[in-house]
């Protein structure tokens, strides 16, 4: 636990010195490069992150002129988002993320032991707090009651 701690911390800090990126935004900035077009909550579901924190993240890239919103040419209840030509250029750049290699590990395991995985994190990992930071986001600093500049 503490390497794969450790790995995501370093993947984090070496991420924002040289993109500018929090681990989040790029985890979710390679997402839509993978597939365009996604809803906030097909992000959410991707990323195995809860919706809200999903939303701060795309606000942030959206502040960036690196993510957009528009409608659905098919549904015009339904906002997609997708990367704009800068979101592009610089997501052709960038690394997988940390995230994605970890998930991509976990795939690759077998129902078995995917299923011992998760009852051991369930018996070791804290639950209940009521929030579900981004998929391996730094937590909310305390006492500040905000999120952590990382997002």
């Amino acid at each position: 636990m503490r390497a794969i701690v450790r790995d995501l911390r370093r993947a984090s800090v070496s991420c924002e010195k040289q993109f500018g990126l929090s681990a989040a935004q790029l985890f979710v900035l390679q997402t839509l490069r993978s597939q365009p077009g996604m809803s906030l909550g097909e992000v959410a579901e991707r990323t195995a992150t809860d919706q809200s924190s999903v939303s701060v993240v795309v606000r942030k890239l959206e502040e960036k002129g690196l993510v957009q919103k528009q409608t659905s040419s098919q549904d015009a209840r339904r906002l997609e988002l997708s990367l704009t030509r800068g979101g592009k250029r610089l997501a052709e750049k960038t690394p997988p993320a940390v995230q994605d290699l970890l998930i991509q590990s976990i795939t690759d395991l077998s129902i078995h032991d995917r299923r011992l995985l998760a009852e051991l994190l369930d018996r070791i990992a804290p639950s209940g707090t009521g929030e579900q930071p981004m998929f391996f986001e730094e937590p909310a600093r305390e006492g500040t009651g905000r999120k952590s500049d990382h997002e």
